[in-house]
């Protein structure tokens, strides 16, 4: 993974000034630019928009020392409509205008991103690679929202819902889903139970989906949530993967969750990561 994330960067840095061609960027990276985008957001604390954007107002430095070309154009170059958008972004970036830099005042540098090899002193987490057979989720589903709404899918359904009746439609399992990603932090999120009984699912209106069999990683994660889930899917990104070659399959992965204070340095709970070995 991290050869194929650094060639991916690469990649992107080439495109600066011009078009990612979709087809090759997943070629390079293994992933489609969404779920590329969400891990990077994972790995970088900051989205891949952030990144790029960062990087064009960084770059646009040169061409403003460097050349006499006018303020419109290296706007245009880099992907801005008019000078004014570009003067705006790149003074809230800068801390001063296109035209304060160029006749010599301070500016901000943001380098490139590479990522290495996190050396991690024995401190493993214990991830299991298991097949799980098909099984069926009904819920609240919220598409194309931000990760820091996640939490309002639970709000939605146990205002709405029982937690006896969720519980009856299966083995009383609730699970946090992500998939159908887009571009940086924004995701499908499912807050949701595991159901035998779909026909009791639907009378009480709930979003039902199918879940095909699939191999994961069973990744143990403990501590308060939220804190704990992303630095487990850090030692994942950052560690697990590059060391034993899995990737992401891009199919829906899973927060497991189990009864317990949430809060607690002792709250235990799983993610489900579906994968493929490269």
């Amino acid at each position: 993974m991290m050869h194929q994330f650094n060639q991916t960067m690469d990649y992107l840095e080439e495109q600066l000034t011009g078009e990612v061609d979709m087809k090759r960027f997943q070629q390079l990276s293994g992933y489609s630019y969404p779920l590329f985008s969400r891990l990077f957001s994972i790995l970088a604390d900051m989205t891949l928009a952030e990144y790029l954007r960062n990087r064009r107002l960084s770059e646009a430095v040169t061409d403003l020392r460097e050349s006499t070309e006018k303020v419109i154009d290296i706007a245009m170059k880099y992907g801005y409509d008019s000078a004014d958008a570009f003067s705006a972004a790149f003074k809230k970036f800068h801390g001063a205008t296109p035209s304060e830099v160029r006749n010599g005042k301070p500016y901000r540098v943001f380098p490139r991103l590479q990522l290495s090899l996190k050396i991690t002193g024995g401190k493993n987490m214990d991830i299991k690679i298991q097949k799980k057979p098909s099984f069926t989720v009904a819920g609240v589903l919220l598409e194309a929202i931000d990760n820091s709404k996640c939490p309002s899918a639970w709000e939605n359904l146990y205002n709405n819902h029982s937690l006896e009746s969720l519980e009856n439609l299966g083995s009383g399992q609730s699970f946090g889903i992500c998939s159908d990603v887009k571009e940086g932090e924004i995701i499908n999120y499912m807050a949701a139970y595991d159901v035998v009984d779909k026909a009791k699912a639907e009378e009480l209106g709930l979003f039902l989906k199918d879940i095909p069999a699939a191999e994961y990683a069973i990744v143990p994660v403990k501590g308060p949530i939220p804190a704990s889930i992303h630095n487990a899917w850090k030692y994942v990104l950052e560690v697990f993967f590059p060391e034993t070659g899995y990737r992401h399959s891009g199919s829906p992965d899973f927060e497991v969750y189990t009864e317990g204070d949430m809060s607690s340095p002792d709250y235990q709970m799983e993610l489900w990561i579906p994968v493929i070995k490269d």
